[in-house]
């Protein structure tokens, strides 16, 4: 964040055709603390920000607009975006709710289950957890040598490493939300 800042204010700085002199000279802050902000080597305060935001002829918001990467992993997709189906077979479906998963830390998936149906049995590596969350339809799901019923708001955690399935074993569709982290598929 703070080479981001400090890179946001040389910009807006030269774009103005401002030097450091005079900017310092207008902001009131010392002309090394500009430049040690500017590289990224010390943050400044709120107070020299606005100052800085001020001489510029810019809003607070402005000059940090950028500054916080945090809204670029930001994802949102309707419930008409097409979804990528991971894996696809007559009895099931499993489909990736976000995009460009491989970025994130969490991958939530939507694991649908037709009547007499099962997912693969596996496990993941030591680390994974698994998250399930029954929206429609009953499963047993099987955790090592354990099986755990699930109804319409049930869940189950646990750790992906142990091995695991999902059963559909009633004659209608279930639909389980599933977040995996870290992020695997």
């Amino acid at each position: 964040m703070l080479k981001n800042l400090g890179g946001r204010i040389r910009k807006l700085r030269k774009e103005k055709s401002v030097t450091l002199v005079e900017l310092s000279k207008r902001t009131g802050v010392a002309q090394a603390t500009l430049s040690r902000i500017e590289t990224g080597t010390m943050m400044g305060t709120v107070e020299s920000h606005e100052k800085v935001a001020e001489a510029l002829g810019v809003g607070l918001a402005e000059l940090y607009s950028g500054v916080d990467r945090r809204y670029e992993q930001l994802s949102h997709l309707t419930k008409d975006a097409e979804r990528k189906v991971t894996r696809q077979t007559p009895h099931l479906k499993i489909e990736l709710l976000t995009q460009e998963s491989s970025k994130k830390k969490i991958t939530p998936l939507m694991i649908t289950l037709h009547g007499g149906s099962e997912t693969q049995r596996e496990h993941n590596e030591r680390g994974v957890e698994k998250f399930l969350y029954l929206l429609e339809g009953e499963v047993k799901v099987k955790v090592d040598k354990e099986e755990y019923p699930l109804l319409p708001g049930e869940t189950l955690y646990f750790d992906a490493s142990l091995p695991h399935q999902i059963l559909n074993e009633k004659s209608k569709i279930a639909r389980l939300l599933v977040a995996i982290s870290p992020s695997k598929i």
